[in-house]
């Protein structure tokens, strides 16, 4: 009986591009398009700029592109790292919550993407590299553990090493048995902890799953020579199903060909952590259909399912935020934004909307609530929130059980390309802005993800 990581990896090398019928295709070309559009929304940030500046240091490679700096190159490592950074830093990337874990598969989209254009894979190849990793990382989500594994220690970002490595060791021509290996490379060594979600949160929110992600094209490049990664690191005595998920049944962990749990992925309308959206969604709507005006709110009740009020990340410093990470995970903030800008774009995480008085006046009468009914919800996949302003006038209430982006509520072609437009147009330009648009419409037609990759640096 072979062992998981050797199962994974004969999954990841099995996988072909017409195994993937055209509804899966179709939401990954768009997914691809939202985190590109995160990925330009996020360069200009500091933890993108601290990166950059750190590979320059480092790097003389010129394999892969680093996305809007006008023809810039690093190692396809290097390049990962940094591309990854930018993707993750607002916050504003897709989202999925199994039993064990949140998931932000692409996370691994520039680790896959720069393995991609280094060895000149096609954009049919490249898709199909996305879908193999986002379908190994989903499978660590769903595990069917009885409390999130954040609550034992263990943050998600743990499941991109497995991922990156299944999806960058197929684009580097891995074998079944290659792949293995640089699986269970990957894993052996990238055990994240919860703690770095937890109080003030700090800029590794946003380098914790792309350093993960990236150094797995280092292990596909040892895999390949013949390195070996233990066999067993899933099911052994002393391996992720016993250290990590606390001796979890560790058998769903294997992709089955057609079964595309991608479909389940959400894309998010906000910049914000992704149980936040539906709370945004209701305050937005509150402040529209009923003219409310931050003087005259006296209470605001936040009800949520019990993963929300429990979870690691919850803490008293999500009452008062100072920067942007804790802001973007604080329940308390993002309505309050909501409420009083009557939206949450990039712009209300900067400085000035952090001290506004308003916001801090709101936050500071806000409650937070479990509520059975959305917590039996949020089991089933969903991502629901209520929000309740009470005024003098009266007490108002919206319950969002599906926000927008969930895949009950699926945001279309053009609310994503909208969503590129608005953080690509300011790096790149209009016309090529929209040519990338078009291109990522049709990702399989690119014969050289090269050319692709050129048009993404700005080029």
């Amino acid at each position: 009986m072979s062992t998981l990581v050797e199962r994974i990896g004969g999954y990841a090398g099995a996988l072909q591009t017409s195994d993937i019928d055209s509804k899966v295709a179709d939401y990954a070309r768009r997914i691809l398009l939202d985190s590109l559009a995160c990925g330009y929304g996020g360069l200009g940030s500091e933890p993108a700029r601290i990166v950059r500046n750190g590979i320059v240091e480092l790097d003389g490679g010129a394999q892969a592109t680093l996305i809007g700096m006008k023809g810039a190159r690093a190692n396809a490592q290097f390049a990962a790292l940094a591309n990854g950074v930018a993707i993750r830093y607002q916050d504003y990337n897709d989202v999925y919550f199994g039993p064990a874990w949140t998931a932000h598969p692409s996370d691994t989209i520039a680790t896959v993407m720069a393995a991609a254009e280094w060895k000149g894979r096609s954009g049919s190849d490249f898709l199909l590299g996305m879908i193999i990793a986002y379908e190994v990382q989903m499978r660590f989500s769903d595990l069917p553990v009885p409390r999130n594994l954040w609550h034992r220690g263990w943050h998600h970002t743990v499941a991109c090493s497995y991922a990156a490595a299944a999806g960058a060791g197929r684009m580097l021509g891995l074998d079944a048995g290659q792949l293995g290996n640089a699986i269970a490379l990957s894993g052996a060594r990238s055990n994240t902890l919860a703690e770095i979600r937890h109080g003030d949160i700090p800029m590794d929110k946003a380098l914790s799953a792309p350093i993960v992600a990236s150094q797995a094209i280092l292990y596909s490049l040892l895999a390949r020579q013949g390195f070996t990664g233990c066999s067993t690191l899933l099911e052994g005595p002393y391996g992720f199903g016993q250290s990590v998920a606390g001796g979890v049944d560790l058998e769903p962990l294997v992709p089955k060909k057609g079964d595309f749990r991608i479909m389940k992925i959400g894309l998010k309308p906000y910049p914000v952590e992704g149980m936040t959206p539906a709370m945004v969604q209701a305050a937005i709507e509150l402040r529209a259909e009923h003219k409310i005006v931050p003087a005259e709110v006296e209470a605001i009740t936040i009800y949520a399912h019990e993963e929300a009020v429990t979870k690691p990340s919850w803490d008293e410093h999500k009452f008062a935020p100072a920067n942007k990470e804790t802001a973007d995970h604080s329940f308390y903030y993002c309505t309050a934004i909501g409420l009083v800008a009557g939206e949450c774009t990039s712009a209300q995480f900067e400085p000035v909307w952090l001290r506004n008085p308003d916001v801090a006046r709101l936050m500071a009468v806000s409650t937070l609530k479990a509520k059975p009914g959305l917590t039996a919800l949020f089991k089933q996949g969903a991502r629901p929130a209520a929000v309740e302003v009470k005024t003098a006038r009266g007490t108002f209430i919206r319950e969002v059980l599906y926000p927008k982006g969930d895949p009950h509520s699926p945001m279309t072609w053009d609310d994503v390309a909208k969503k590129f437009m608005t953080q690509a147009e300011p790096v790149l330009g209009n016309a090529l802005a929209r040519e990338i648009i078009e291109r990522t419409t049709a990702i399989e037609k690119e014969a050289d993800m090269r050319d692709f990759a050129r048009k993404l640096g700005g080029i």
